[in-house]
């Protein structure tokens, strides 16, 4: 259980951040001819006001991501399929970087043109400190203004015929739940008809408590929320102490939720409270297959904002090949390795060292199969992972560590029958540029 003197130590700390927030602003832009035209990578990044951005190019039967550093300086960027990374509190450009190859690697795409994709960058915090772009409302309130202007240029350039998709990671999702409310800063225009031409938006690592109210009803698809109840960190308790985007509430102190080790008020670690939770690819199915009839737009009402559970199998695993149960112990350290892993990175965001070697092809699956298919399809089609994490003790040979010596040892035998599930279908063959094959096939449930 976590004390009170280490809540308020946590609280002071955060309120001390606080007041030195940074008083710098972003100037408005005006949204004209900077929308028309073909676009090589400098106009790409001056009309969507992104510092870098991925584009998804296929090779025979797979995707290959290609950084806008690599690309000619007159090369076109065809826009017309774009995914969104609203990056978390303190996040880099090489770190979007990272995650936006798993994403524009991923099989899965918009309908009609799944090999098509670009993925682009929305940076909104100043600093790289994290807990001081937690609490930073007026560089989130920045990024609303930004995110807004980001879907309206997309609307003036392709009006409903293109596809947009928003990735929020942590406190990128207060950015966008501020972009869909309105809430923008002085001199940025509302765009809502271009924010209701979105597809889907996908949360990863929420940092909203549980029983905020969504402001997604308009999308065209589906709002998708991933739920990790072993992110305790950023995700539950951080949230509790001081809201994303807000001053620290000391009143909460004199609640007894603030010395619970997991009260369960952030939306990453318990859900949305006020949503349903789907649990495997047949319950997207029943949704997609509900026939044109008048129920039709209830059920799609009821399902518009659902809550899924990331996989069992998504743990970290440090050195030895032990699993990171849950963040609790991860109070001042903030490492947080079961809050980063939603975005395919290792311990405080890294993509490097030999700890994350454990368990790195296990985050790049979970990205690239399920955040990119919720993201362009607003479902998903399988609920588990296939790859295993590498532990470095291969052999099992029993090691001289206190945890290897007094944990309990695993009753093979005991538990339920497991199902191996069927194999993925591997994804068809893009057609060549500029052909249009119609709607994609969906990838094999699992």
């Amino acid at each position: 259980m976590q004390t009170p003197s280490r809540i308020a130590l946590l609280v002071a700390a955060a309120a001390l951040l606080a007041g030195c927030q940074s008083d710098r602003g972003r100037t408005p832009r005006t949204l004209d001819e900077e929308a028309e035209g073909a676009l090589d990578p400098a106009a790409l990044r001056q009309a969507y006001a992104t510092p870098a951005f991925i584009v998804r190019q296929t090779r025979g039967a797979g995707s290959k991501a290609v950084q806008d550093t690599d690309l000619e300086p007159g090369v076109h960027v065809d826009d017309t399929n774009l995914l969104i990374f609203v990056e978390g509190a303190g996040d880099t450009v090489e770190s979007f970087r990272w995650t936006g190859a798993l994403l524009a690697e991923s099989p899965h795409g918009f309908p009609g043109e799944p090999h098509r994709l670009l993925v682009v960058l929305l940076k909104w915090s100043e600093t790289t400190n994290v807990a001081k772009e937690h609490l930073n409302r007026k560089g989130q309130l920045n990024g609303a203004g930004i995110l807004s202007e980001m879907v309206e240029v997309h609307r003036l350039r392709h009006g409903e015929r293109g596809h947009v998709g928003i990735l929020a990671f942590s406190a990128g999702t207060n950015v966008t739940k501020l972009a869909f409310s309105g809430e923008l800063p002085a001199g940025h225009r509302p765009y809502p008809k271009s924010l209701c031409l979105v597809e889907n938006v996908v949360f990863a690592g929420s940092s909203l408590p549980g029983d905020e109210a969504l402001p997604f009803g308009c999308l065209r698809g589906r709002f998708v929320n991933f739920v990790d109840p072993r992110d305790t960190h950023y995700g539950d308790r951080a949230v509790y102490a001081a809201p994303v985007g807000e001053t620290p509430d000391i009143l909460r102190l004199l609640k007894s939720e603030a010395v619970l080790r997991r009260p369960h008020y952030g939306a990453s670690a318990a859900g949305f409270t006020n949503l349903p939770t789907l649990t495997s690819p047949e319950q997207f199915d029943a949704l997609d297959g509900v026939a044109e009839t008048k129920e039709r737009a209830a059920v799609e009402e009821a399902f518009k904002m659902v809550n899924v559970a990331v996989p069992p199998e998504l743990v970290p695993y440090n050195l030895f090949g032990e699993p990171a149960a849950s963040d609790d112990l991860d109070d001042f350290v903030n490492r947080a390795q079961n809050h980063f892993i939603l975005m395919g990175r290792g311990p405080a965001g890294s993509t490097g060292g030999p700890e994350f070697a454990q368990y790195r092809d296990l985050a790049a699956e979970f990205v690239k199969e399920q955040v990119v298919s919720a993201a362009t399809n607003g479902r998903l089609y399988q609920m588990h992972l296939k790859t295993q994490p590498k532990g470095a003790n291969p052999l099992k040979v029993p090691l001289p560590l206190p945890w290897a010596i007094i944990r309990p040892q695993k009753d093979e035998g005991a538990g339920p029958t497991q199902v191996e599930p069927p194999p993925a279908q591997p994804p068809p063959a893009p057609p060549p540029d500029g052909a249009n094959p119609g709607p994609a096939p969906a990838p094999a449930a699992l």
